[in-house]
């Protein structure tokens, strides 16, 4: 007589999001505004790689040194990347603030998602530099007790940064009074 072996184990069901992008279910893009701020930022980058590029040109014509093209491409290999995949970074940017916590996703190749629970929160700072400013964004600053927990949050439009600050401090202020 046999006998009867147990069910085998149900199959686990895929996470949500499984296909895509890690961390990509239910985000909250941040601003495209954010792509022209970085562009403004590297100005002075695309015209230092243009005076690079200018500058090999000029002696491999005037001295034949044939050896300048390799400044002169790599000058433009590094500005020609940032130019063109400054907006796919900043759109692989997302956030969403939970019921007890706030996430952060980054990054193309090597995605990053970063979690922050309201309770370990320590201080919460919004900054705007001069560019930011203009474009009516910013950024938004978490710490916590563990340096590698902290967060930064690019690109945020001015109001929602204001409103993700609020959020975060009254959170935790009523998680440490229910302690």
């Amino acid at each position: 007589m046999s006998t009867p072996s147990p069910d085998p184990a149900p199959a686990l069901a895929a996470p949500p999001g499984a296909g895509g992008r890690l961390g990509a279910e239910g985000l909250r893009p941040v601003s495209e505004a954010l792509i022209r701020a970085r562009y403004l930022a590297g100005l002075i980058g695309y015209a230092l790689a243009l005076i690079v590029i200018a500058g090999c040109v000029v002696l491999w014509a005037w001295l034949g040194w044939w050896w300048t093209v390799f400044p002169a491409l790599l000058a433009l290999i590094l500005a020609l990347q940032s130019l063109l995949l400054t907006p796919r970074r900043v759109r692989a940017l997302g956030y969403l603030d939970r019921e007890d916590d706030l996430v952060f996703a980054s990054g193309i190749m090597f995605r990053s998602v970063s979690t922050v629970a309201f309770a370990r929160v320590q201080s919460v700072e919004v900054h705007e530099g001069p560019i930011e400013r203009s474009l009516g964004l910013a950024t938004l600053s978490v710490s916590t007790a563990s340096a590698e927990a902290d967060l930064t949050i690019p690109g945020l439009p001015r109001e929602e940064a204001e409103r993700l600050r609020a959020l975060l401090a009254r959170r935790g202020v009523e998680t440490m009074a229910a302690l």
